[in-house]
């Protein structure tokens, strides 16, 4: 398994891509689209360099930053214990809490004890709720839901502050979310290690952290990377691997599929997709439903407006959050629209808002925004980017393919990787994970040929 073909250069082909180049291996990285990122790119719009989706990044995400360092002398992220605030103090139902930065999960109790927001009679029911998940070892029914994992809390304190984490982090509602995997999270981020509940904000975009660096470290290693290249892959009447892309033909010896779930299938040349190897991951996707992520970016000129640290929460009116960029300001073209303040809303579940004009949608985030900070300058600028297909829905027993298909053809992607929901950190460890299969492989082969 000499030359291996990763299709796929979201943040799971990158990772895989990355590890297949360390164990030696000559990797070619395909990519449909003109660069590489997938749900979690750069696009160019009017000089600024926006992300397509803003995802959340928390410290207990240990591959995700681990990639960052191997990519980049000085890892373009910054850390800082979890912070959850209303955009203004009067925003009804507004949550503020901080989490201490001591050993878990004291950050977490310290910082439930004195959130503000909630009365002493919710805190305590805030407090109880976790340790009995803790005390269950974050356990619970397959089919049960986070609403039912929520109902015995008090309600004002499961709406304000477990209810967002939920939609962040699964972009699926509670009503039909896993409570399983929203359990995996809290484990991983309360329970795990110091700065497991850090939040860790890139200084850059999404696409420069991870998939742009990917990119470099590959071509200084003499591998391919290939965009505005779609790609399929199939057998040759030899029985090796076939990649077809952009009116070329390659064989390989191994193939990472590391293609979005609901392009999975197209990915399969017709006398591969019936592989009984094959099928079966088809007909698991193919059951799939799906979240969008839509961020409305706002930019003005005149009087900045300071955001409170960490997550700011809005009312869902129709916002869910919002984040300053002003390192998209900072790293603007010289042709870009003159700004001294770019606002990024968003909105990381499906609904009314999907049907929506982007100029209505723009005004109504506009004046959410207004209503909590009456100083806001006039808006001078917007563009809205919806992701329609973002994340599958993370919904109660939700079935997931194998990493291995069959030897020298893996999966690679956050639905692969179903302990955590469709996160950043589910692609690059589902990309890691499907590296080592093949690694594993390739060893046993290996194995049998001297024996």
């Amino acid at each position: 398994m000499r030359s291996v073909a990763v299709i796929g250069g979201g943040w799971a082909g990158c990772a895989a891509a990355v590890a297949l180049a360390g164990q030696g291996r000559r990797v070619t990285l395909y990519e449909s689209a003109p660069v590489l990122g997938g749900r979690a790119r750069t696009v160019i719009r009017d000089g600024l360099g926006l992300d397509n989706g803003q995802h959340l990044l928390l410290g207990g995400y240990t591959a995700t930053r681990a990639l960052a360092r191997k990519l980049h002398e000085q890892p373009p992220l910054r850390q800082m214990p979890l912070a959850l605030a209303p955009l203004a103090p009067t925003q009804a139902g507004g949550l503020a809490l901080r989490a201490r930065a001591w050993r878990a999960p004291l950050g977490l109790i310290a910082g439930l004890a004195t959130a503000r927001g909630l009365t002493l009679r919710e805190r305590y029911g805030l407090l109880r709720g976790f340790w009995g998940w803790r005390q269950a070892g974050f356990r619970c029914g397959a089919d049960e839901t986070v609403a039912s994992l929520l109902a015995p809390l008090p309600p004002a304190a499961a709406e304000r502050l477990w209810a967002p984490l939920c939609i962040a982090a699964l972009n699926t509602r509670p009503a039909d979310a896993s409570a399983q995997v929203f359990l995996n999270m809290v484990q991983a981020t309360f329970d795990g290690a110091r700065d497991a509940a850090d939040l860790v904000l890139p200084t850059v975009s999404l696409g420069d952290a991870l998939p742009a660096a990917a990119g470099r470290f590959l071509g200084r290693g003499g591998h391919a990377v290939r965009t505005t290249a779609l790609a399929t892959v199939g057998l040759s009447a030899a029985g090796r691997f076939q990649i077809d892309a952009a009116g070329t033909r390659e064989g390989v010896d191994a193939v990472v599929v590391a293609v979005g779930p609901h392009q999975l299938a197209r990915t399969f040349a017709s006398n591969l997709a019936e592989d009984r190897a094959v099928h079966p991951a088809l007909r698991v996707v193919a059951t799939y439903r799906y979240e969008s992520i839509t961020t409305i970016y706002l930019g003005y000129r005149g009087t900045r407006i300071a955001l409170p640290a960490g997550l700011v929460r809005l009312d869902d009116a129709p916002g869910q959050w919002v984040f300053d960029r002003g390192d998209i300001v900072k790293n603007a073209a010289r042709h870009a629209p003159p700004l001294d303040q770019l606002l990024a809303v968003v909105i990381s579940t499906g609904g009314e808002h999907d049907d929506a004009a982007q100029a209505d949608l723009a005004a109504a985030c506009d004046a959410q925004l207004r209503r909590g900070r009456p100083a806001l300058p006039p808006l001078a600028w917007s563009r809205v980017i919806a992701e329609r297909r973002a994340t599958y829905a993370c919904t109660p027993g939700l079935a997931h393919p194998a990493v291995r298909l069959r030897p020298g053809l893996y999966l690679a992607g956050d639905y692969v990787y179903g302990a955590f929901p469709a996160t950043l950190e589910a692609a690059v460890r589902s990309g890691e994970a499907a590296a080592a299969a093949l690694a594993e492989d390739a060893a046993a082969a290996g194995a049998t040929s001297a024996g």
